[in-house]
């Protein structure tokens, strides 16, 4: 018979270090307190258009994959703050996958759905072009511009530059050797100065 020790029912601040020493046990309640609230957490910010080209089933197992890949660099004082940083790693993914989704590549909102017969004068319907006008072109250069102009180190440009590529958050930290909220610190205040109107 299995008995549960105390730790493991009246103590959730010791789960992830119990889990991250190899407690399979502790990552197995772990993912069974969190995963919920992560799916619930990603619902809430998923856009109605979104929500056919993810799942917040998804969203969530990464962030916890995400987890055990990088426990031995984390670490938590409490349970509590363990879950309102997954929860923030949730709501980040959903704002980057929202921004990939709208980036003028792969804008959903230009979505339709295929019309496999003819209108009424028996033409086809003309698909409209991908690709940015001029004017998109130039806008999109004096913004590029604009944004880099005050950057102090030239990580901050490659991050620029791999975030309009359409690179994740962490995929940008693994690329320019940052950690991952140093990224995420950088583009919440670029973002910032960028709604004020100051520079960087």
């Amino acid at each position: 018979m299995n008995v549960l020790t105390p730790t493991t029912s009246s103590d959730p601040d010791g789960l992830f270090a119990r889990a991250r020493a190899g407690d399979n046990t502790a990552w197995d309640q772990l993912f069974q307190q969190c995963y919920p609230k992560l799916r619930r957490a990603v619902r809430r910010r998923l856009a109605p258009q979104m929500k056919s080209i993810l799942d917040s089933t998804d969203l969530a197992s990464d962030v916890m994959k995400s987890l055990m890949a990088n426990a031995n660099r984390l670490d938590f004082n409490s349970f509590e703050s363990l879950l309102n940083f997954l929860i923030q790693v949730a709501e980040q993914k959903v704002i980057d996958e929202h921004r990939k989704a709208h980036t003028l590549k792969r804008d959903i909102t230009r979505q339709r759905a295929f019309i496999t017969d003819r209108g009424d004068e028996g033409q086809f319907l003309a698909v409209a072009s991908s690709d940015p006008t001029a004017s998109q072109v130039a806008l999109a250069t004096e913004f590029h511009e604009r944004l880099v102009a005050d950057l102090k180190e030239p990580e901050q440009r490659i991050a620029i530059e791999l975030k309009e590529q359409g690179y994740t958050l962490p995929e940008i930290a693994k690329e320019i050797g940052w950690h991952l909220r140093k990224v995420q610190r950088f583009f919440h205040s670029l973002e910032q100065s960028l709604s004020r109107g100051t520079s960087f």
